[in-house]
């Protein structure tokens, strides 16, 4: 107990300067915060320029990007961005000079254990290998032309580009360069819901498995392949006791007129015969016909009927419905 008035009184000034002292001091450290100028200065940062994708690939490779084509007699307009980077607009114009880079390429190949084949000189047209990023703008366009019809769809290609001059500013190490994988697909290319009936007359435990997503992959101009995701290849899923199972050495292989869009004919992907003696026909009583768009661009549905043969004979006749969902 506090024996005095006076002491009692000096007791509490002590508690009330202490008090003081601690606010004052914690006023300051929020003011001090509050000011702090340690911050980086993004506007000192230097321009580069760039061909700006998603992200860098990380593994020393180099960025890319896939494009994939519709073969056709037209050439197919493709093209890049090339990018002005930095916190404020340029105030004047910027000529910025590409370049085909084969090293790229090899680099990329090597890091990604990958074969790409290198886009050839006739396939592709590029007008002019300068572009200009006008004053006051960031990104433009740099356009080129693909020959498809020159190519091989059973190939991969690619097309490195290198910013090769930054028209007076630097060019960035993550991403001066881009390489455009290119992949040729005809217009039934695509990925399909399959319904209907299979029915094996030599073996009745083997049955049909529907529906079932199936790939339609392209070979040749007016070919394409059935490619079973599921199986993880060219093939053709059924069910042997109920569980699912192939056909071994079976896939087949449509050919296209290319104004009906009619299938003219089928092979077997494996060879006509397999090694197992196995072929593929159409069957004549099907409508055997893509159903298109508008556009004739891009198929709706295709009906078919076609018939595995063995050995010389019709052993499994398939009776189907395709459904395009989408691109591949």
């Amino acid at each position: 107990m506090i024996a005095s008035s006076p002491l009692k009184q000096y007791i509490l000034m002590k508690i009330h300067l202490r008090y003081i002292i601690a606010v004052t001091a914690l006023t300051t450290g929020l003011s001090s915060c509050l000011k702090d100028d340690s911050q980086p200065d993004f506007t000192q940062n230097k321009a580069v320029i760039e061909i700006p994708i998603g992200s860098s690939a990380g593994n020393g490779g180099g960025n890319s990007i896939n494009a994939a084509f519709t073969i056709s007699e037209t050439e197919s307009d493709y093209s890049i961005y090339v990018n002005y980077a930095a916190p404020e607009a340029n105030d004047k114009d910027v000529t910025v000079t590409l370049a085909v880079n084969n090293d790229a390429l090899t680099k990329f190949n090597t890091v990604n254990e990958k074969a790409y084949t290198l886009l050839p000189a006739n396939s592709y047209t590029i007008a002019n290998y300068k572009i200009t990023i006008p004053a006051g703008q960031r990104k433009v366009i740099f356009p080129l032309k693909i020959k498809t019809s020159v190519l091989d769809p059973t190939l991969t290609y690619a097309l490195p580009l290198s910013i090769t001059d930054g028209g007076g500013f630097t060019i960035s190490a993550n991403f001066g360069t881009l390489v455009s994988i290119i992949s040729l697909k005809n217009k039934w290319d695509g990925i399909y819901t399959v319904t209907g009936t299979m029915t094996d007359v030599v073996n009745s435990s083997l049955t049909g498995q529907y529906p079932r997503t199936y790939h339609l992959v392209t070979q040749c101009p007016h070919t394409v392949a059935i490619y079973d995701p599921g199986n993880g290849g060219f093939a053709h899923g059924i069910l042997n006791g109920g569980s699912g199972s192939t056909y071994g050495n079976f896939s087949p292989v449509f050919t296209i007129d290319e104004s009906t869009n009619k299938i003219t004919s089928t092979v077997n992907y494996y060879g006509q015969p397999s090694s197992n003696g196995r072929s593929a026909k159409m069957d004549a009583t099907g409508e055997n016909t893509f159903s298109m768009n508008a556009g004739n661009t891009q198929p709706t549905a295709l009906k078919v009927k076609y018939i595995m043969n063995q050995d010389g004979t019709d052993r499994t006749f398939f009776d189907e419905t395709w459904t395009y969902k989408s691109a591949r």
